[in-house]
């Protein structure tokens, strides 16, 4: 059964309690988008202090963002360090990595190719001289779309980067031209974005790009990741293809928002089509049109995309119906790798609690949609707050939050806080359960994945742990919500049944037989 059929209301299934009356009251009231106009300094000040806040937080050394409305870019802003070492600051105009942003201007070459009569979506692969047996027989759309894993084809959404890639040998056989002059033909050249180019590290298709490699890396934000909570200086991928390694700038991707509002660059007709969610023979909407996540949150339509690659990240979300899109880039993962399950797998862009502030602030902007702090209230407090918007509207913006956060505490590795956070998720989730820890015993021990490589499941002070080969200490807590099935985080699961041990989550699972 396809897992993502009806995501709308499957995705992050947790209590829902809505009356009718409040959901009438608070959707009228919140749908009201209060003009961007109204006290610009007040709310522009308000976004900026959420976002630097969630920054800190999240320990990304710099990001830049903006928002673009009616054709204008309105407001952006830098945060943090381009350069921790040289206390270079970000700016709107310093340089990122883009990562999947990329798949989106893959998505327009496709469409004016087919304009121009040199491709059609429904070409096979074959066509292209992919002959592979599993591969040749799909189609353009699918892969565009994300649908060419399911059995039958069309019948599923499943996030895949490698498969997209694919696209480059499809534009390069119909157009005779690479990926790198067909993005700077039609989208960076004509739109005038000077500080947009295919990947440094990418030589040959940088090259393309006509730019001054010394100018252009001086503007470029350094790479950082994770090194034990902090942020390290780490190296940008050498990769550049039609699903990731484009990089630019807010202002020029504010000159790219600015063209997709009107028809520079695509006609009503291809932005109709491009922004179409693939529906499946079943008739089931999924969350992935061509090359752009689609979603109606609340009745208004929202198309986006994040991008998460080993030193950046990124998003960019447009709202028609507000002539409205937010461009958010930074120079290390984590503006999506602790949410990118629910963005990739479940194609929910409030998943992302960086995202709602922008949708709290401007797209159901209204004083009564309060902001949570997660960073430093105390969890009584919190907890009442929470618990009252879950009588609005908005009870799920607010729950994936709370997931959001419980990740982000994880990925930041602040156990007291991830424990604390995830206990309160599991009380919400499942509240009813109550564990008999005489029963566990029967789940300790060793588990081989092979001769090498043991998992172990241990018991220490009546609680279980679960240790990998190269984990120390006591391993990572479990954490009960059913007799035989323990979960490490809101996705991962830990199953225990027929002697072996399951590690699932809603994309992937794993079966290892317990050793005697």
């Amino acid at each position: 059964m396809n897992k993502l059929k009806n995501y709308k209301t499957k995705a992050f299934s947790l209590i829902s309690r809505q009356t009718g009356q409040l959901t009438v009251l608070f959707t009228v009231c919140f749908l009201c988008c209060v003009s961007l106009q109204a006290q610009p300094g007040a709310r522009w000040q308000n976004i900026e202090t959420l976002l630097e806040q969630y920054r800190r937080h999240l320990k990304i050394p710099g990001m830049s963002a903006g928002v673009v409305h009616n054709g204008k870019l309105v407001w952006s802003k830098g945060f943090g360090y381009a350069d921790i070492q040289q206390k270079v600051k970000a700016t709107p105009q310093t340089i990122f990595h883009i990562a999947s942003l990329t798949k989106t201007f893959t998505a327009a070459i496709v469409l004016k190719l087919e304009q121009a009569g040199k491709l059609k979506l429904t070409d096979s692969l074959a066509k292209y001289g992919i002959n592979k047996p599993k591969l040749k027989h799909l189609q353009v759309r699918h892969i565009l779309s994300h649908v060419s894993d399911s059995k039958p084809v069309g019948n599923a959404y499943k996030y895949n980067s490698p498969r997209f890639e694919l696209l480059g040998k499809v534009l390069k056989k119909a157009s005779g031209k690479s990926f790198a002059q067909l993005v700077m033909q039609y989208i960076a050249t004509p739109l005038k974005m000077h500080h947009t180019a295919p990947n440094t590290n990418a030589r040959k298709d940088f090259l393309v790009a006509k730019r001054n490699w010394y100018t252009f890396t001086q503007k470029l934000a350094k790479p950082y990741k994770l090194k034990n909570g902090q942020p390290a200086k780490f190296v940008y991928s050498n990769r550049f293809n039609t699903s990731v390694g484009m990089m630019s700038n807010i202002s020029d991707l504010a000159k790219y928002a600015q063209a997709l509002e009107g028809e520079e660059l695509l006609t009503a007709k291809q932005k109709k089509r491009m922004f179409q969610p693939w529906i499946t023979p079943k008739n089931d909407t999924l969350p992935y049109a061509k090359g752009w996540f689609v979603q109606c949150y609340q009745g208004v339509e929202m198309y986006w995309h994040y991008g998460y690659g080993r030193s950046c990240s990124s998003l960019i979300l447009k709202v028609p119906d507000k002539k409205m899109t937010i461009l958010l880039l930074a120079n290390a993962d984590l503006l999506s790798e602790p949410f990118s399950a629910g963005l990739g797998v479940f194609g929910d862009v409030t998943a992302s609690p960086i995202a709602n502030i922008f949708l709290r602030k401007l797209v159901f902007a209204n004083s009564s949609l309060p902001d949570l702090n997660y960073i430093s209230n105390n969890d009584k407090s919190l907890q009442a707050q929470w618990q009252a918007t879950q009588e609005t509207a908005f009870a799920k913006m607010y729950k994936n939050e709370l997931i959001a956060n419980t990740l982000l505490a994880k990925s930041t590795k602040r156990h007291i806080r991830f424990d604390a956070l995830f206990r309160w998720y599991i009380k919400v989730a499942y509240p009813t359960y109550k564990p008999d820890t005489t029963q566990w015993k029967h789940h300790t021990g060793k588990y081989p994945a092979s001769r090498y490589y043991i998992f172990k499941i241990v018991k220490t002070d009546n609680q279980l742990y679960y240790k990998t080969p190269g984990s120390r200490g006591t391993g990572l807590k479990l954490y009960p919500i059913a007799p035989d099935k323990f979960l490490l985080d809101p996705y991962t699961r830990i199953i225990f049944r027929n002697n072996q041990l399951i590690i699932q989550n809603d994309w992937d699972e794993v079966k290892i037989r317990k050793k005697k």
